[in-house]
């Protein structure tokens, strides 16, 4: 069987470089890959700042499957259809999602987008990639947004 890449996406700039990364490990290597988009309904808003409705939700799930499966086709295009597999997952905690999926699939690499969020940002935020790093079950190819020159 072939070896499978987890690779997340918030639909960012930055996680979409991710999924090009991921999509020219596995057009080099051969791999499955299974795309996903794990998101906090909480930490979303309904319309005019109010708490999301179960319609909401369900709107968002439609979206979400909708704008994967447009980057299935955009950069999986080349892979067999029982190569990927794409899925939209609500948790309140999408790193631990994404590791158990990895874990489920025997996942033999995760890759995932960073914002580079430091400091008292990063605290009040949490970071996804970080938590995703300290808990996987394999490796973990953290893709950075391009980043400036130091001097």
């Amino acid at each position: 069987m072939k070896p499978l890449i987890v690779v997340c996406t918030d639909f960012s700039p930055c996680s979409e470089i991710a999924v090009q990364r991921a999509a020219e490990i596995a057009n080099r290597d051969q791999t499955r890959v299974f795309l996903i988009h794990a998101f906090d309904p909480k930490k979303m808003k309904g319309p005019a700042a109010r708490a999301p409705t179960e319609r909401d939700r369900k709107g968002w799930d439609e979206d979400s499957m909708h704008q994967l499966k447009d980057a299935r086709h955009r950069y999986f295009g080349h892979l067999e259809d029982t190569d990927v597999q794409y899925d939209a997952i609500p948790s309140a905690h999408p790193s631990i999602e994404i590791c158990k999926i990895a874990k489920e699939t025997k996942a033999s690499l995760i890759v995932v987008g960073s914002h580079g969020r430091t400091g008292v940002l990063r605290r009040l935020l949490g970071s996804v990639a970080e938590a995703t790093v300290r808990h996987a079950p394999c490796s973990v190819f953290v893709v950075r947004e391009e980043a400036e020159p130091l001097a």
